[in-house]
């Protein structure tokens, strides 16, 4: 099972470079911006040998944080459910060490999937100007902390 965990870990760390973040322990995938960090977290299952990828992006403006935990940000998502229907499957499936799969095919629906759901949003994210659009064109599989809604509004 480790082996497979490695073409995980693998197919991020690949991914991750080409958009400019930085791993932190294999699990965790950051990138500094004045306004915003942005970061992608490998979750793994607690009930089996399955792997979860989560986005994120903290807003500086609520408090400076250097390597904020993914929960933690006011601006989550799981990368799947931006997919449609037959990519998610795939990439679930990818994600999932009990189900079967060559490598090379595991690594790439991994690599492709975190840099166009995961990493390639999150890069597009380099203020919060930039930011809070791109959260409205994703749509309601995006989770908003409403501290930050309630802020905006207000501005």
């Amino acid at each position: 099972m480790s082996e497979g965990r490695d073409v995980i870990v693998r197919a991020l760390v690949e991914a991750a470079t080409g958009y400019g973040f930085r791993g932190v322990r294999e699990t965790n995938y950051y990138r500094e911006r004045p306004e915003t960090v942005c970061v992608l977290n490998l979750q793994k299952s607690s009930w089996g040998p399955q792997f979860y990828l989560n986005a994120a992006i903290w807003l500086t403006r609520f408090g400076l944080e250097r390597r904020p935990k993914e929960h933690k940000c006011q601006i989550r998502w799981r990368v799947d459910s931006l997919m449609g229907s037959e990519q998610s499957k795939a990439f679930a499936e990818a994600l999932d060490l009990d189900h079967s799969m060559p490598d090379d095919v595991r690594l790439s629906l991994i690599k492709n999937g975190a840099a166009s759901h995961g990493f390639g949003l999150l890069a597009r994210c380099e203020s919060e100007d930039a930011t809070l659009p791109l959260v409205g064109e994703l749509g309601p599989q995006i989770r908003v902390a409403l501290k930050v809604y309630a802020q905006e509004k207000a501005n």
